[in-house]
């Protein structure tokens, strides 16, 4: 295993659990598209290094999460149970991942999720980026920071 599968294992298994969607890790690369309606959830990692994810996904696709977690209609969405989905998402998968990445004894912290609409912008850090299908909607999970790979390796994982 490397970062990678442990990304896209924290990820299927997260969304596929809390959503009852499937979900595939995308063999093709989806071009920007900033007519698109996107959020972003953003989370730090405070502890034991510096880092963020970061979940990007159109809005019609984070309404359907929501839709299936809680079993509901169009009309009983609302903007800020959206964002309790996405920001429970994203905190489940970043808790996952840090738990693959540091020792049982070690501590981790993370911030609190932050949600809003999605811009691009061009990265100078370090970051991994995956792009996954669900419904044949693409969205996609990042890492930013060099925190992740080093913690991975310090893990001797193989």
């Amino acid at each position: 295993m490397n970062l990678l599968d442990l990304l896209v294992d924290a990820t299927l298994e997260t969304i596929e659990s809390m959503t009852f969607m499937e979900v595939i890790k995308s063999e093709k690369t989806t071009p920007y598209d900033e007519h698109m309606v996107r959020l972003r959830v953003e989370i730090l990692i405070n502890k034991p290094f510096p880092g963020e994810m970061r979940l990007v996904l159109p809005q019609e696709l984070a309404v359907q999460f929501t839709k299936n977690m809680y079993n509901l209609s169009d009309e009983e969405i609302t903007e800020e149970l959206v964002q309790d989905v996405l920001g429970e998402i994203v905190n489940v998968i970043s808790g996952r991942l840090m738990a693959d990445l540091v020792p049982e004894d070690q501590i981790f912290e993370l911030g609190l999720p932050l949600i809003g609409p999605d811009v691009f912008v061009q990265a100078e850090a370090s970051s991994l980026s995956v792009e996954f299908d669900a419904e044949e909607t693409p969205f996609w999970v990042i890492l930013f920071g060099d925190g992740f790979q080093e913690s991975f390796d310090k893990m001797g994982h193989v």
